[in-house]
Order: C-alpha cells, then sequence, then structure tokens
C-alpha cells in the first residue's frame, strides 16, 4: 500500500463553517455543521449518508500518528471483504487498493465498518470541527454552538426526519452541493460505481419534501442502539418509504452505513 499522505487529504468542505451553506433553525440561535441540515433548535443531521472520502480522511489523520501496519490502525479500517458482495469481480486486496489509491469509492456511503468504528469517527468528526472553529474570530465563532458533537442518531430521532418539508431555495442548493461534488470527484469516470446494481453514490436520490439524500434503498443507517438500523437498503429496501421501520443487524455488513447527528449542547 502506497503511504496514507501521498492520497488522503482532510477536505475542509466537510468542516470548514465558510463552507456552509444552510442557514439556521429560526428556532436555534446558532448554525448547524456544514453537511446538515437542522431538525430542530438542538440536533441537525447529515444530508447524505457518511461517504467514502470523508472515512479516507478520518483514516489519514490517524496515520498522522498511527503506523498503518499497526493493530490499532488495522481496527480502524473498513472490512473490505464485505465489499465483495457489492464488487463481485474484485478481490479484497484488489477493492482496498481502489479505495485508498483512487476516488473511485469516494462518493460511496462508506459500509462494511462496525458501530464502534463508526462511534470512533464521530468523535474525530467532532474534533476537527472544533478545530476550525478555533480559528475563527470571536464574532464568527458566536455563531455556532458552544459546546456541540457528532454522533449516531437514535431511530426516533431519524425517523422524525419526516416532518420536516424544505422550501424551493434550500433544494436548489442542495441539488447545487451534489452536483459540485459529482464534478469534483469526477464520479462520470468511477465506472465500478456508475455500473453498480446495488450500491449508489450518496447523492443518487434526493427526497422531494425533506430534501435529504438516499433515505429508503442505498444503504442503511446505524442507529445509536447497537444491532439497529433505519432507512433501507440495496438487500432490503424500504419500499413503503417508512421512516420508522427498523432493521437488524450482527455486525459489518456491505449494506449498512451510517450518518451523523450534529448535537447542539450549549
Amino acid at each position: 500500500m502506497k503511504q496514507l499522505a501521498l492520497f488522503l487529504l482532510l477536505n475542509v468542505l466537510w468542516f470548514a463553517p465558510s463552507h456552509q451553506p444552510i442557514p439556521k433553525n429560526q428556532d436555534s440561535p446558532y448554525l448547524c455543521a456544514a453537511n446538515t441540515l437542522a431538525m430542530n433548535a438542538r440536533l441537525c443531521i447529515d444530508i447524505t449518508e457518511v461517504p467514502g472520502y470523508m472515512y479516507k480522511d478520518y483514516l489519514a489523520t490517524a496515520a498522522e500518528n498511527e503506523s498503518i501496519n499497526s493493530p490499532s490502525f488495522k481496527a480502524r479500517k473498513p472490512d473490505f471483504d464485505k465489499w465483495k458482495e457489492v464488487f463481485e469481480n474484485l478481490n479484497e486486496v484488489e477493492i482496498e487498493s481502489k479505495f485508498f489509491e483512487s476516488d473511485e469509492f469516494a462518493l460511496m456511503p462508506i459500509v462494511g465498518i462496525s458501530r464502534k468504528q463508526a462511534e470512533d469517527f464521530c468523535a474525530w468528526r467532532t474534533k476537527m470541527f472544533q478545530a476550525e472553529l478555533d480559528k475563527m474570530s470571536k464574532r464568527e465563532r458566536a455563531q455556532f454552538p458552544k459546546k456541540f458533537r457528532f454522533r449516531l442518531p437514535t431511530a426516533n430521532e431519524w425517523s422524525r426526519m419526516r416532518f420536516l418539508a424544505q422550501e424551493k431555495r434550500m433544494m436548489k442548493q442542495l441539488d447545487k452541493i451534489a452536483d459540485g461534488n459529482l464534478k469534483a470527484f469526477k464520479f462520470s469516470k468511477a465506472t465500478l460505481m456508475r455500473g453498480n446494481e446495488k450500491i449508489s453514490h450518496i447523492y443518487n436520490a434526493k427526497d422531494s419534501k425533506v430534501g435529504f439524500f438516499n433515505l429508503f434503498d442505498n444503504v442503511s443507517e446505524m442507529t445509536s442502539e447497537d444491532g439497529i438500523a433505519v432507512g433501507g437498503s440495496w438487500v432490503s429496501p424500504n419500499t413503503e418509504e417508512n421512516y420508522q421501520q427498523t432493521f437488524e443487524y450482527s455486525g459489518p455488513a456491505a449494506w449498512l452505513g451510517f450518518r451523523c447527528v450534529f448535537e447542539i449542547i450549549d
């Protein structure tokens, strides 16, 4: 494997408040984090599943302090053996190589990870967003909560997305974000993803009412309760678009990913 530093760079669009395109909830004095929409005065949630490029950024940060051959670093990596269910013509080594050395899977929802790995990612994302806020002026910093954290949502929190309705202006903004990232990562050249009949990119299907992407038929999403996922997946589509439907899982799977909640604490 090539040195991670050669091909893994932090993408500040997920952290830097200056790139935040989404206005604050009228009931909250604070802005949400980048890539999230407000659900209420204390909770925002990702507009997409967590993508491969963000998990690579997480691994890149870990590689700054850990050997890529260390047990601790290996414990952070996805189980690429699970990915063979999606990419049947590739072996585990080939999949891992393409993940780290190309953008082929940049906009694929990250799969093949455990709840513990997802929670570790959330902790890292909290730390990175805090670092971005610390660089701001006092005036800019005041627009964001004093205390916050990223975490997995409860099943009930996830289901409450059904009560939202986005304005036309916001829907256009979400389309702009999607189009920008699809171009930035040259998705048109991602042959393995574009031709895949099981899994889709994170912007594949936008709900016409709530505005979030891929809620019911791409990958199911882990919740804060171990073994319980929500949404729907390419294995078990949620054809009735039931926000309250749950699915059970026992560990990392090729049909299981997650999206984060941004919780405003203070």
